[in-house]
This record gives structure tokens, C-alpha cells and sequence, in this order.
């Protein structure tokens, strides 16, 4: 299990509101440390914790500092790890309060001192967001990916966000790519990875790949060179694994079916009867509206599969093949239909 860092700052609210501070230790799935709790009505309570952390945050704590006449109960927590890298969870005392509580990691250095009399506000925040067509990624391309994207980020840990069984699940990098060879091929596949930049501001890398819709790169911070460079250096990346043909078919519904659609229109002529005609024309509009089906259905926009080796023919020369043999079929059809109303018209 990677380890969930030292540093967590965050808010708590419920029964009691205020700001959390915790301090983590880490020796394999087992945590301690020591967490401070600034409550807005009843001052600061320190307590000492101990739990596990095995893709949920467990952890059970003792008062150990608290303000005078205060009394505090025996603290237990529960937490997940959202796919943006930050803990959510839910929090209950031995005396009936509870809540929910965030925490966001803080294992950075300190950012650059601003010059006296600069604004603390930045000027601008920028984003780019760069859509790209279909891809195939296997194990070293995702290893690949993951190494690029974690370029420029000192303390950020990429987390990845993809469904497993029928859910989705959410975990560190090194997590996930330890258990990717148990992993069916994957139909949406996530990476998000950010830490503070200028400003307070959290810069912010997401490439999200969906087998059934948009597959993009997101990049956000405060530096706009920054910002459309990295975009830029991701989406060429993953060009490399971009399927040209399933692509072109699903953004503009393939050549060929235009093809086929002009070739309807220059042979209707030769069909003398307009029911013939009528006919040939619904036939076609079938063969079409099915072409379309069958790729957004059977050669998704997006595949992740871990725990194969990458061969020319997974990697795009087997989707494209199918892609090829589906238009080329419906082609052959269409005019077998032509040839059966042609010979059959006196």
C-alpha cells in the first residue's frame, strides 16, 4: 500500500465546526499520529490517533490536550480517498457528536515569498482542454503516461479513478498499477494529480478516457505557458495510441459512409419504379444508421488494458480492421440491393 503522506489540513463540520490539522505516521496499513482540531465555540482539542489505511482510512483517537472545562469524548473516523487525491469521510465522539470532515495533503514545500505590495490574488487562472479521439493504451503506455503527466509536480501523486465490477474505484498510482494485472479491460480510466502553485492555488493535470464518450486532457494553473504546454506535451502523447480511422469515422461518421450515400444518389436513377426507388433509399438509410451503431456499440472510443502486451494488431490494426470489414460489408450489401432491384425492374 503507498503510504497516505504525513501532512493533512482541512474543516470539519457537524455537531462541531472548525479546522483540522493531523500529522500522520505510517508503518505498513497501520497509522498514528496526532490530530488538532480547532472548534470554533470550545477552542483547540488535541487528540492521539491510531488506525489503518487500506484504500479506506479507519482511525480511532484519545483526548490528549484539550481547553480548560472542556471535556472531550473518544474520537472515531472514517475516510475515502476522492479521485482528486483528498480524504472525505464521516466522524463520531464517545459523547454523540458526529459530522463529516475533508482534508486536503500539504506535503510541500513552502511557496516562494511574494514581493511586498504583490496581491495575493492571482491575475488569471488558466485552462486548457484538448479533446482527443480514439485511443488504445496498454500497461507500458499508461507506465508511460503517468511518468509524463508527474513531470513538473514535486509532491503531487497522480490518483486514478476507473471502474471495477460494476463501481468505480479510486487509487494511488502505485496502487493501481499493482493490482492492473487482475484488471478486465478497462471502459473509463481517469488520472488527476494536483498540489499548490502560486498564490494558494492548486495547479491541476486530468485526462479522462471514456469507451463511451469524450476522451479529453484538462490543465489548469496559474502560469499560462505552463498550462498549454503541458496539454499540448499530454495530447501528443496519447496521439500516438490514437486510432486515425475510428476517430475520423466517429467524429465524422467515416468517409465511406459518405461515399456510399453519394453513390445511392447517382445510381437511384437507374431504379425506374419509385417504389423500387423508396426502398433502395430506406435500405441504404438502414445500412448507414447501422454502421453508426455497430461503432459506437463494438469499437468503443477508449480501451485500457492492463496486463497485456502491446502487438500491432490490439494496439489499432484490430479495430480498424473490424471498422474496414463492417463499412466494406455494408457497401457490398447496398449494392447487392441495387443489382436485385435493377434486374428485377422489366
Amino acid at each position: 500500500m503507498a503510504d497516505i503522506g504525513k501532512l493533512w489540513a482541512g474543516r470539519v463540520f457537524g455537531t462541531n465546526t472548525g479546522n483540522l490539522f493531523i500529522e500522520f505516521q505510517e508503518t505498513g496499513h497501520k497509522v498514528s499520529g496526532t490530530l488538532r482540531f480547532l472548534d470554533r465555540l470550545f477552542g483547540l482539542a488535541v487528540y492521539s490517533i491510531e488506525g489503518t489505511f487500506d484504500e479506506v482510512l479507519k482511525i480511532s483517537g484519545k483526548p490528549a490536550q484539550s481547553g480548560e472545562g472542556i471535556t472531550l469524548g473518544e474520537l472515531t473516523a472514517e475516510a475515502r480517498l476522492t479521485p482528486e487525491g483528498n480524504l472525505q469521510g464521516t466522524w463520531a465522539s464517545s459523547l454523540g457528536t458526529g459530522g463529516t470532515f475533508e482534508a486536503f495533503p500539504h506535503d510541500v514545500s513552502q511557496p516562494r515569498t511574494q514581493s511586498l505590495g504583490t496581491s495575493n490574488i492571482p491575475e488569471q487562472l488558466y485552462t486548457k482542454n484538448i479533446t482527443l479521439g480514439s485511443v488504445r493504451l496498454f500497461e507500458e503506455d499508461v507506465k508511460r503516461l503517468l511518468t509524463h503527466i508527474r513531470q513538473d509536480f514535486i509532491t503531487g501523486r497522480p490518483v486514478i479513478t476507473y471502474n471495477d465490477r460494476g463501481g468505480q474505484a479510486t487509487r494511488y498510482s502505485e496502487d493501481f498499477l499493482r493490482e492492473a494485472k487482475n484488471l478486465e479491460p478497462l471502459d473509463f480510466f481517469k488520472v488527476t494529480i494536483q498540489e499548490p502553485e502560486a498564490y494558494g492555488i492548486n495547479r491541476l493535470v486530468v485526462v479522462e478516457l471514456n469507451a463511451f464518450g469524450s476522451n479529453e486532457v484538462r490543465v489548469q494553473g496559474v502560469q499560462e505557458s505552463w498550462v498549454i504546454g503541458k496539454a499540448e506535451a499530454i495530447a501528443s502523447l496519447l496521439k500516438q495510441n490514437q486510432s486515425t480511422l475510428i476517430t475520423t469515422y466517429k467524429k465524422f461518421g467515416l468517409n465511406l459512409n459518405q461515399a456510399i450515400f453519394l453513390a445511392m444518389l447517382v445510381v437511384m436513377p437507374s431504379i425506374k419504379a419509385w417504389m423500387d426507388r423508396a426502398s433502395f433509399a430506406v435500405a441504404v438509410f438502414i445500412l448507414l444508421t447501422g454502421m453508426l451503431w455497430f461503432h459506437a456499440k463494438f469499437i468503443p472510443n477508449a480501451s485500457v488494458r492492463m496486463g497485456v502486451v502491446k502487438s500491432a494488431f490490439l494496439g489499432g490494426i484490430g479495430p480498424t480492421l473490424l471498422s474496414w470489414f463492417v463499412a466494406a460489408s455494408a457497401s457490398l450489401f447496398a449494392a447487392f440491393i441495387f443489382y436485385w432491384l435493377t434486374k428485377s425492374t422489366p
